[in-house]
């Protein structure tokens, strides 16, 4: 494929892309009006997350986590994550191995065969998805859990293109636990041969620039900068990055 083909292509998916993100932030946003129509209610959305919850809603640390049997690189080879105990050493980027200083688990729930929470949703990412061979076999982890490509922390729910990065759906399953890494200081897991962070406090120092497009209007700027660089290129790093995946995705479909 041509550079030009390629550039017609980027804007051509993200003009679509951006139109659903309008007709969704419509939606949203007429449901939003009814909600606050009702007698007693605020409207602020904030029902059912009180100050200082460390739920998965909420966005507690326990929310960014791998799915119960993602192998995770040791001293010993890789080892599914739930096996995993303090002091354990693990792979990082900066260098050699590490000890575990904790683990932390949470359990998300169905019903009706839909996963119960809002926006921290499992998400599958297909092999090589992220690179060659990164990761090594289909990796499953929260939409809000930070993923390390091209030198940035992303969480990858940002990084959901429908093709090789997907929401993954319940399959029937009541209940999917969830396990994460906490180190004595910030850094990167091997993870299935996809970098991803360990788990990282409010007081940790990151190891990494983390970027994000948080919020509906975010997306739609980024959406748009993609849209308009087949004239100027403006994209931000995070636009880059989410192109180059989703081109990746796209390649994928038309090889399968």
């Amino acid at each position: 494929m041509s550079v030009r083909s390629a550039k017609v292509n980027r804007a051509r998916r993200n003009a679509l892309k951006s139109a659903m993100l309008v007709s969704a932030f419509l939606a949203t946003s007429a449901l939003h009006r009814q909600a606050s129509a009702v007698p007693g209610n605020n409207g602020n959305g904030k029902g059912g997350c009180g100050k200082g919850q460390q739920t998965n809603g909420c966005g507690g640390n326990g929310g960014l986590c791998f799915a119960q049997g993602t192998l995770i690189r040791t001293r010993e080879g890789y080892r599914p994550i739930e096996t995993l105990a303090a002091g354990d050493e693990v792979a990082v980027r900066s260098g050699g191995f590490a000890p575990i200083k904790a683990m932390v688990s949470h359990t998300l729930d169905s019903v009706s065969g839909k996963w119960v929470g809002e926006s921290n949703l499992p998400v599958l990412i297909q092999r090589g998805a992220l690179g060659e061979n990164s990761p090594d076999a289909d990796l499953c982890l929260t939409a809000w859990h930070p993923v390390y490509v091209d030198g940035f922390l992303i969480p990858i729910g940002d990084l959901v293109n429908g093709t090789s990065i997907t929401f993954e759906a319940t399959g029937g399953r009541d209940t999917l636990d969830f396990f994460n890494i906490e180190l004595d200081r910030h850094d990167i897991l091997d993870v299935q041969g996809a970098f991803c962070e360990s788990l990282c406090r409010a007081e940790t120092a990151r190891c990494a620039p983390r970027l994000r497009l948080a919020g509906g209007r975010n997306q739609l700027w980024s959406r748009m900068r993609s849209v308009a660089s087949i004239v100027v290129d403006r994209r931000q790093p995070i636009d880059v990055i989410r192109d180059k995946l989703e081109e990746r995705g796209d390649a994928f479909t038309r090889a399968a």
